[in-house]
């Protein structure tokens, strides 16, 4: 019997508390809309401009919230994805207190005009602006697509190119500029004063690679750099 006066006064503790009644309800579609709009602004801070369009992953029902000052943030994962699923965060504040979170999926498709090819491309065969047209693709955001066939002029394909696949810079390289036994001028470069003398290549080599070349007159081998199809360079 001694437990019963506080077995009472938690009674009346209880009675005299207001009671939180849950007089307001967010639709859905406002939460959803304040994660759009989170996104759309995360999208802008990083400076994407192309058109891009946004989908949830699931739907948002209502949801009841006690009476108060209601405020909802949205906090988005710090690298949006183009590739997969990009996480968001709702989290419900009433009277400034931290009320429910909601956690959602969006998949952002990013929409960008890159050149496509128009027929299949072979290996180590120069292209031209007639070789490609400009369509509008879904972009992953690994792969840095080719608008401008400047971008590529006078490289060949490295691999086979489907007619229809985008194209980017990875996919080409430069062309065979000299082959084994061919004579090039070679310029010897030693501390900024150069000389010009005869050469044999004696292998193949694309512009910028490295290639062993034997002076004609020293007949030394030497290691140079080609420049262009009829140029080396060595360095000393």
């Amino acid at each position: 019997m001694k437990s019963l006066p506080i077995i009472i006064a938690t009674l009346l503790i209880c009675l005299c508390m207001p009671s939180r009644t849950f007089a307001f309800t967010v639709s859905g579609v406002e939460l959803q809309n304040i994660a759009l709009i989170s996104l759309e602004n995360a999208l802008a801070e990083r400076g994407e401009t192309r058109r891009h369009e946004i989908i949830f992953s699931q739907f948002i029902g209502d949801i009841k919230v006690p009476d108060g000052t209601i405020d909802v943030k949205a906090q988005i994962a710090a690298q949006i994805s183009y590739l997969s699923l990009t996480p968001v965060r709702l989290i419900v504040f009433v009277d400034e207190r931290h009320y429910r979170t909601i956690s959602l999926t969006a998949k952002v498709q990013v929409f960008d005009s890159v050149l496509v090819a128009n027929h299949d491309l072979r290996i180590e065969v120069p292209v031209s602006a007639s070789d490609f047209h400009t369509a509008e693709i879904v972009i992953d955001g690994r792969n840095d697509f080719i608008k401008d066939i400047n971008d590529i002029s006078g490289l060949v394909p490295h691999r086979f190119i489907r007619a229809g696949s985008p194209v980017t810079k990875a996919y080409f390289q430069q062309p065979v500029a000299v082959n084994s036994g061919q004579r090039v001028n070679i310029i010897l470069n030693h501390h900024g004063i150069k000389i010009a003398a005869k050469g044999i290549v004696l292998a193949r080599a694309r512009i910028g690679e490295l290639v062993k070349v034997k002076n004609e007159s020293s007949e030394k081998i030497l290691t140079a750099r080609v420049l262009d199809s009829n140029t080396v360079e060595v360095s000393l």
